[in-house]
C-alpha cells in the first residue's frame, strides 16, 4: 500500500538551484557524479515509482551505492520522495520518482554537453571542455579543463 507524503502544514525545505555542471564534473575522489548507477536510477524512476530495494534488485546496483546515488540525486532535485510502501514490511520504505522530464548528454570536439529539463519547467545546460583525446589516452580518465568550479556538496 502506498502512502502519499504528508500534505498538512509541513513545507519541504527549498532545494538548492540545480547546477548542471555538478553532474558533469567529478567529486573529490575523481568519480563522475552522473555515472552508470545514477543513470540507471534516473531511467528506472522515469518509468515508474520504486523503492531503493526494488531499484537495487531490478537494475543490479549494489544497495549501498544505490542509496548513495539516491541521496545525491534527491539533493540535486533530480528525483524526489513519492510516499511510502508499508505492505508486507516491518517498517515503511520510501518510494522515489523522477523529476526529470528529459535529458541529453552529447560529446564531440572535446566538449561534453548536458541538457536537463525538469517536470517543473526548469532547464539547465552545461558544457565542459575536455582535454584533447591524445592527452586523455596518456593520462587515463577524462578531466574537466577547469572552466567550471568544483561541485558543491
Amino acid at each position: 500500500m502506498a502512502i502519499p507524503p504528508p500534505a498538512g502544514g509541513s513545507i519541504p525545505p527549498a532545494r538548492p538551484k540545480l547546477v548542471a555542471e555538478e553532474l558533469l564534473l567529478y567529486d573529490k575522489d575523481g568519480q563522475s557524479l552522473l555515472d552508470d548507477h545514477a543513470l540507471r536510477i534516473l531511467i528506472a524512476l522515469h518509468q515508474e515509482t520504486l523503492t531503493a530495494q526494488e531499484i537495487s534488485q531490478r537494475y543490479k546496483i549494489p544497495i549501498a551505492p544505490c542509496y548513495r546515488r539516491i541521496r545525491r540525486l534527491v539533493s540535486l532535485g533530480l528525483i524526489s520522495e513519492a510516499g511510502y510502501v508499508t505492505e508486507g514490511r516491518r517498517r515503511p520504505a520510501h518510494l522515489y520518482k523522477s523529476e526529470v522530464d528529459r535529458f541529453t548528454i552529447a560529446y564531440g570536439s572535446g566538449e561534453m554537453t548536458l541538457h536537463l529539463m525538469l517536470r517543473s519547467g526548469t532547464a539547465a545546460t552545461a558544457v565542459v571542455h575536455l582535454q584533447p583525446d591524445a592527452v586523455l589516452m596518456q593520462t587515463g580518465a577524462p578531466v574537466p579543463d577547469g572552466t567550471a568550479g568544483p561541485p558543491s556538496a
